[in-house]
């Protein structure tokens, strides 16, 4: 779950455009004193949801009809980005363990309709991909 925040709070930052989501990674972990493992997780995840983008943006699109991507809130569209790439292209984690560090985030950061959409677009991308189609 640390990883995952951390992540979170690097590619939240980077949704506002004024720095980048690896050196907010960078900072946030020295600033928070973050272990190797955590920082080395939210690594993988921010650099995975930079090169797979466009992939996890479309899935959502397709999920999530009813709101684009481009209007979904910072936090969500960031949790759904990071979740989306551990759950089809990371091996670190079961997908279960990601969906309901996802949900809890969502939770945390923003609210219980934005948990509501979380969960059911993950469970959708868990069904479809039978729990990973996972490439890494």
């Amino acid at each position: 779950m640390r990883a995952r925040r951390l992540a979170l709070l690097a590619l939240f930052e980077a949704e506002f455009g004024a720095t980048a989501a690896e050196e907010a990674l960078r900072r946030l972990a020295h600033d928070r004193g973050s272990e190797v493992e955590v920082r080395d997780h939210a690594r993988r995840i921010v650099d995975g949801v930079a090169s797979e983008r466009e992939a996890i943006d479309a899935r959502i699109a397709v999920l999530a009809p009813a709101i684009p991507v481009a209007e979904l809130g910072n936090v969500e569209r960031a949790i759904l980005r990071s979740a989306i790439w551990e759950v089809l292209y990371s091996a670190a984690t079961p997908a279960g363990e990601t969906i309901n560090d996802a949900v809890s985030l969502a939770r945390i950061y923003a609210g219980d309709a934005a948990r509501r959409l979380v969960n059911g677009v993950l469970g959708s991308v868990s069904r479809s991909s039978g729990g990973g189609d996972r490439k890494a």
